[in-house]
């Protein structure tokens, strides 16, 4: 079937229904997998509290920063393969196949894999931001001057100049933010090709760039998809909690298995696809 957000939506309730149990019990086990990071993070938010009302306990700092780097860490090799392997569910969810509760563990059988496409990924999106950053300071800095902001900002302190620096730097930020997201969401299905086990492996660069042109003139599609799948997600929490654990999140997952496997298999692309990385093409002088 080819891809579309009405075909989505209206495809993925049917498919939802026969896997609901196996995925409601993996999406339980992640958020019973992620209570440490959430522990960790409150107990580091209450360090860095009482560390701003007693800084002469150096102690607290110290085990804050301990406590972030077990959150990072526990991220890297806990959370972000049990991640692909939901992923995973849903996909299997979507091709009509019943999910295994031990499929949640895919994620570590192409984990070199899953981490270097989760840290491009990363890297890809960071890299807008930073230069947000950077830009809109030098903007800032050239057009203003730091020293305004020392004193507290009075309407009167900005000339002309000074307004059309900041209203520029503020446009190069609102422009580098929607390049981040515009780049999240063309290497939205990365984590899916790593872990998907009907094509052949492949490395995180690859996968990368089988996400970015499967989703070559679908962006705002999907822009589509994921913000009314986001509003859902919103709707089953405000309900109660326990909704979002066995319909909205298992339903999320299954509705992106399913565009996925639709763009996958829209006009032989994935045999094109395979045939460039499989079958490349030899050099006729060896």
């Amino acid at each position: 079937m080819e891809y579309s957000f009405t075909n989505v939506w209206g495809q993925s309730w049917a498919m939802y229904k026969k896997s609901w149990l196996m995925l409601t019990a993996g999406v339980a086990i992640f958020f019973a997998a992620n209570i440490p990071t959430q522990l960790g993070n409150l107990a580091q938010n209450g360090l860095l509290f009482g560390q701003q009302k007693n800084p002469d306990q150096p102690a607290w700092a110290a085990i804050s920063g301990g406590i972030g780097c077990f959150v990072l860490i526990y991220s890297v090799f806990v959370l972000l393969p049990l991640l692909a392997g939901l992923l995973w569910m849903g996909l299997r969810a979507a091709r009509g196949q019943t999910p295994m509760i031990g499929d949640i563990l895919r994620g570590y059988r192409r984990y070199p894999t899953v981490l270097g496409v989760a840290v491009l990924v990363y890297i890809l999106c960071l890299i807008p931001v930073i230069l947000a950053l950077a830009v809109g300071a030098a903007i800032i800095f050239f057009g203003v001057g730091f020293e305004v902001f020392k004193d507290g900002v009075q309407q009167q302190d900005f000339d002309s100049f000074s307004k059309a620096a900041i209203l520029g730097a503020s446009v190069w930020a609102f422009i580098c933010i929607v390049v981040a997201y515009w780049i999240a969401l063309r290497t939205v299905f990365s984590l899916f090709v790593a872990v998907d086990e009907s094509i052949p492996a492949r490395g995180p660069l690859a996968c990368i760039e089988m996400s970015w042109k499967m989703t070559r003139g679908r962006a705002f599609s999907l822009l589509g998809l994921f913000i009314t799948m986001g509003v859902m997600l919103l709707a089953t929490i405000v309900s109660c909690c326990l909704p979002v654990i066995f319909l909205g999140y298992p339903l999320a997952l299954t509705m992106s298995g399913l565009a996925y496997n639709m763009l996958l298999n829209r006009d032989g692309f994935t045999d094109q696809f395979n045939n460039q990385f499989v079958n490349p093409p030899t050099d006729a002088a060896s």
